[in-house]
């Protein structure tokens, strides 16, 4: 008589519930996590250096942390040990504490790729057997993945396996709890194509660089938004796009950060730049009030504020055109 052999053990489906109860507040509208309960969080921010891309990844890993997951903070500067407790000695120390899940926030310390890979194979492996909500915070996202690169600068494949370890948390991270955050400098070549095409909330902050703008302006197609509306963003503000839309977002400061970052000196905020932006401000003013912005009042409002030719052109042309229409 043949044996039969025993089946295989096939786990459940397992079902992200803890996102039904979870949201995150980045300042303005929250964000329901029971949005993202089917297919898992993958959030990229999206900025020039500076402008507090690390910041958002520390609240969402502070936040998340607060609702049951536990968060790993890859930590390429050795900065992150000081405010949320000394990193993990090795990768076994990383497997360790996440199986045991005492520190709602665990700091790694990998100054490249070669010394993520470790790491990320861990993480992988604890999430593949133990399937509880674990977000992963990868700051200075193009250290650890490359668009086309496969080799690193030490001429070894670390980068390449790097880059693979993140496109599983992408790609198959969901069925597994894994939930994760990237920084990246550009929308376009400086992270593997799969991190852009699977991100489901994304922060695109302040841009200087008016050439970026092909590759941005599709997300923001028919929605009014143009280059000089990025470039006039300040430090911590970005546009949020996520399931329920897009909104403008003042960051809130991560609490670890609070204690310790320099009180920052308020930036004026820039002036309307071109016809679309003069119009839109100038139609909040009552007309008889525009009435009297006669062709000297208005050069001498110019000068003192320092504006450029090219806005004074413009906004004497919204002004026209707004003053016609309500004859």
């Amino acid at each position: 008589m043949t044996a039969i052999a025993a089946p295989t053990p096939t786990r459940g489906v397992r079902k992200r519930t803890e996102m039904l109860s979870s949201s995150l507040d980045f300042g303005g509208e929250p964000i329901d996590l029971a949005d993202y309960a089917s297919t898992g969080l993958v959030s990229v921010a999206v900025a020039p250096r500076g402008l507090g891309k690390t910041n958002v990844g520390l609240v969402i890993a502070e936040q998340l942390a607060q609702q049951g997951w536990v968060s790993v903070l890859v930590d390429p500067e050795d900065e992150l040990g000081a405010l949320y407790g000394a990193p993990v000695t090795d990768a076994e120390d990383l497997r360790r504490r996440l199986v045991e899940r005492t520190d709602p926030i665990i700091v790694v310390s990998a100054h490249d790729a070669a010394e993520f890979v470790p790491y990320g194979q861990v993480m992988f492996e604890v999430a593949d057997e133990h399937r509880k909500p674990m977000f992963v915070m990868l700051d200075e996202g193009q250290l650890w993945s490359a668009p086309r690169k496969r080799k690193s600068s030490d001429g070894t494949n670390s980068l390449g396996e790097a880059t693979d370890a993140i496109n599983e948390f992408v790609e198959r991270g969901r069925k597994r709890c894994i939930d994760m955050f990237i920084t990246a400098l550009r929308y376009s070549g400086t992270l593997h194509r799969s991190i852009f095409t699977s991100a489901n909330l994304t922060l695109i902050g302040q841009q200087a660089d008016p050439t970026v703008w092909s590759s941005l302006a599709p997300q923001f197609r028919s929605s009014g938004i143009d280059f000089a509306d990025l470039q006039g963003l300040g430090t911590g503000e970005f546009i949020c796009l996520s399931r329920r839309g897009m909104e403008k977002v003042r960051m809130p400061m991560a609490g670890a950060l609070r204690d310790v970052a320099l009180k920052a000196r308020t930036v004026r905020r820039a002036l309307p730049s071109n016809f679309r932006q003069w119009d839109r401000a100038l139609r909040e003013i009552p007309t008889e009030r525009l009435d009297k912005l006669d062709a000297p009042v208005v050069h001498l409002l110019g000068a003192i504020a320092g504006l450029s030719a090219e806005q004074m052109a413009s906004g004497t042309r919204a002004l026209d055109d707004i003053l016609s229409t309500a004859e």
